[in-house]
Formats: structure tokens, C-alpha cells, sequence
């Protein structure tokens, strides 16, 4: 059982053991016991942390795919597992390495790899946990990343501003992913359900397809820039990076590629230098516009 599953069943307790109390008010002894086992339970709920994180998810669906509590189709699985192992690839890669590329294999994808460890009844699903760990902080990133992974669906499938906002930090791989796993899902009509850690989150089929619907329609126009200025600032451990253009005084601000060492980024801090932008315009449903750049490339240049 999921720590979000122990911490509802243990709420379910509770409750039933007030109304229980409720009914047996005059019996000294008997509320009294019941008043014992309320405080236990009172006791273990809160002794579960809110925001505790897990390198186990579950996901549970509903729909065409399933057949009761019975079995899934396993095209369906095969189809919606892989890009969600893209999502939390992507998102521990980040976490470790502040950025990734946006083609190839993902860096240290092996620590991220999720196994098929369970196959949980009642809305039918799978559970995926991580099993091979190479450091100390492996099992801890990989559990952020399942959680950042719930966080980016769960905001795809809210409202447009809260969509729009997350779009600010998401790779433009993890839009791909993020993509075809809501379009698996929608196809089959289904709900989707998310337990990991304290954390436990359930989609209407409804917020499913408006989540879908929000990321295909969107456009993204792109393109790449050279500019010549300072590269004030860049702070290493979040990939993010500031430039001021010498042509216009305009500053720059995005994420830089992780194909750019730190080494060479940290020797030409504060130096004029020639810059290789992307450019990635973004037009969304609502009219609104907005522009992220990524930075590709930087060389010593003098003036």
C-alpha cells in the first residue's frame, strides 16, 4: 500500500471510529476505548509528512482500456508508460545536471529508469519504481522528478494561466512526452490517477481531453540568434543564464544547453563574448505570447 493509500485508509479509520463513538456515548468503557483509538490514529496521521516524496508512482486509469479490476490493454500501457519514463527522465536529468539536450539520449538515464514493480486493482493501473540507484542522491532525484512530473500534469490540466506558467520551465523535449501521454489517455476515455509518496491526485476523464487539447493546439515557432554583448551572469546549478546585447542594451534570460561545459561558461562570465541563442516563440489558445530562449553557444570575442 502507497503511503497516500496507508494515509487515506487511516482517515477512513478515523472517521469511522468517531461515528462508532458517536454511538455508544453512554458506555463508559466502551468510549473509552474508542477514545484510545482515536488518538492512535491521530497520532500516526500526523506523524505522515504532507509533501513526502517517493521514487514509486502509481498510476491507475479507468475507461476502454480497462475491464473492471480484471486487465488493461497492454497497447495502451506500452504506449502511455513511455513517455511518462520520458517526463521523470527528463525532469532527474535537470535536477542533476541543471538542463538537457534537445536531441540524443538523455543524461544519466540509467538512474532514472523505472521498473514495473506492481499491478494495483480497484481503477486498474501499474506501479513503477525506481530499483538501481549509482549515489546517495539518486533515489532522492528520482523521487523530485516523479513529483515535478505530477505537478506538470496536473497544471496541463487546471486552466490556461496555470498551463501557461509551467510552460516558463518545461523543456521543449518534455512537451513531446507530456503530449502523447495525455493523447493515450484521452484516446481511451479514461481517468488517471497519481499516487506517489504523501501525494495522491485524480483527473477526471473531462480534464484529461482539456489538457490535451491545451497542448495540441498551442504554437511554437523557433528560431536561432548571434549577438554580440556581456554574459552577465549565469547561475550553474538552475542552467539559467542573463545577457545584455551590445547592439540594442536588450538582456537576454533562458536556459543554457547542457552540450555548454560550466568550465567554459564560468571563464567568459562578465567578458564580451558572441552568443548562439534559440529563440522559441510560443502562441497560445488564450492570444497570448510568449518568448524563451535557450542558450546554445558561447565564444570569447573581442571588441
Amino acid at each position: 500500500m502507497s503511503i497516500a493509500s496507508h494515509r487515506k485508509f487511516l482517515l477512513s479509520q478515523l472517521n469511522e471510529t468517531k461515528r462508532l463513538l458517536s454511538l455508544v456515548e453512554s458506555d463508559v468503557l466502551m468510549s473509552y476505548n474508542f477514545n484510545q483509538k482515536i488518538k492512535e490514529l491521530e497520532v500516526e496521521i500526523a506523524e505522515i509528512p504532507d509533501d513526502l516524496k517517493s521514487p514509486t508512482v502509481k498510476l491507475l486509469f479507468s475507461g476502454s482500456a480497462v475491464k473492471g479490476s480484471e486487465g488493461i490493454k497492454t497497447s495502451f500501457i506500452s504506449k502511455t508508460l513511455q513517455p511518462f519514463q520520458e517526463l521523470v527522465k527528463t525532469q532527474a536529468a535537470i535536477l542533476r545536471h541543471g538542463g538537457i539536450g534537445k536531441r540524443g539520449k538523455t543524461k544519466g538515464a540509467e538512474y532514472s529508469e523505472l521498473y514495473l514493480t506492481a499491478l494495483p486493482r480497484g481503477s486498474f493501473g501499474v506501479e513503477l519504481s525506481q530499483m538501481e540507484s549509482y549515489d546517495l542522491f539518486g533515489e532522492e532525484e528520482v523521487a523530485e522528478a516523479i513529483s515535478k512530473v505530477i505537478d506538470i500534469v496536473e497544471a496541463t490540466t487546471k486552466d490556461e494561466q496555470t498551463f501557461e506558467e509551467m510552460l516558463e520551465s518545461l523543456p521543449s523535449r518534455n512537451l513531446t512526452s507530456l503530449k502523447s501521454f495525455l493523447k493515450n489517455i484521452d484516446e481511451e476515455n479514461s481517468i488517471l490517477k497519481m499516487e506517489s509518496g504523501s501525494r495522491e491526485v485524480e483527473i477526471s476523464k473531462e480534464k484529461i481531453h482539456l489538457g490535451f487539447e491545451r497542448i495540441n493546439h498551442y504554437i511554437i515557432e523557433d528560431q536561432e540568434l548571434v549577438l554580440t554583448g556581456i554574459l552577465r551572469g549565469v547561475l550553474l546549478e538552475g542552467g539559467v543564464f542573463e545577457f545584455i546585447d551590445d547592439e540594442t542594451g536588450y538582456t537576454y534570460k533562458g536556459h543554457v544547453s547542457s552540450d555548454i561545459s560550466e568550465d567554459k561558461i564560468e571563464n567568459l562570465l562578465n567578458k564580451h563574448c558572441q552568443v548562439h541563442l534559440k529563440e522559441y516563440r510560443t502562441q497560445f489558445i488564450s492570444g497570448k505570447n510568449k518568448t524563451l530562449y535557450e542558450l546554445l553557444d558561447v565564444i570569447y570575442k573581442d571588441k
